[in-house]
C-alpha cells in the first residue's frame, strides 16, 4: 500500500517523455513497492511478482503518452491497477486453465458481474474478465477441502442436480446447497480482494 494518498500530476507529465530518467527513477521508487505487495497477495512467487513489476513498467512506458489524466473520468492508479492485473492473472493463467463448459462461464459472471469495473482495461473486458474468473477459481479449489470442492464443482459448474449429486458423495441434498451457497460467498470474496486496489488514489 502507498504511502502517498494522491496521485502527483507532475510525475505523471514527467514520465510520458520516456526520456526523463528522474522521473521514471521516481516512480518506479513510489510504486514498485505496492505493485510487487499485490502480486504476492494474490500467490505468485517472489521471482513471478518481480516479472510482474518489469513488465507493468513497459506496459507504462508503452501507454502512458496518450494516457489523459482526469481525477473524474479516469483516475490514474485505476488504469495502473488493471495494467498490473492484466499481467498477475497472465501468469496465472499460463499455470493452469481450468477447462469448464460454456454454461459454467454464464453462472460464474453472472454471480461475479456487479463487483468489478473493467472500463478501463486495457485489454478486451471479456477476456480479462474469464481470467479473472479462472484465477479466482484456482484460489477457491486451493482453499476448502476437496469434497467441498467435488460438490461445488458438480452442482454449481457441471450443471448436476442437487439430488444427484447428494446420491453421488453421500450427503444429503441441504447439504449440497449449503456448501454451493458456501463457497459462492468465498468466489465472491476473492474477486472483491483481487480488485482491491493496491493504489489509493
Amino acid at each position: 500500500m502507498l504511502n502517498a494518498t494522491t496521485t502527483d500530476e507532475n510525475l505523471i507529465r514527467g514520465i510520458k517523455d520516456w526520456r526523463e530518467e528522474e522521473c521514471w527513477h521516481e516512480f518506479y521508487r513510489r510504486y514498485s513497492p505496492a505493485i510487487l505487495a499485490h502480486a504476492r497477495k494474490s500467490g505468485l512467487t517472489k521471482v513471478e511478482a518481480e516479472e510482474v513489476v518489469q513488465a507493468t513498467m513497459v506496459k507504462v512506458a508503452a501507454y502512458i503518452p496518450t494516457f489523459q489524466y482526469n481525477r473524474t473520468v479516469a483516475r490514474f492508479r485505476t488504469w495502473l491497477n488493471q495494467i498490473v492485473n492484466q499481467r498477475m492473472l497472465a501468469i496465472h493463467h499460463q499455470r493452469r486453465r481450468i477447462h469448464l463448459p460454456k454454461t459454467a462461464w454464464f453462472y460464474l459472471n453472472s454471480i461475479l458481474s456487479d463487483a468489478g469495473d473493467f472500463t478501463f482495461d486495457p485489454v478486451s473486458q471479456a477476456e480479462f474478465e474469464q481470467l479473472m474468473v479462472e484465477m479466482c477459481l484456482a484460489k477457491l479449489r486451493a482453499n476448502v477441502k476437496a469434497r467441498h470442492w467435488q460438490i461445488f464443482e458438480a452442482n454449481a459448474l457441471l450443471g448436476l442436480s442437487a439430488k444427484e449429486v447428494s446420491q453421488r458423495h453421500q450427503t444429503t441434498p441441504a447439504n449440497v446447497w449449503i456448501i454451493r451457497h458456501r463457497l459462492i460467498r468465498r468466489l465472491r470474496s476473492e474477486w472483491k480482494s483481487l480488485l482491491i486496489h493496491p493504489f489509493v488514489e
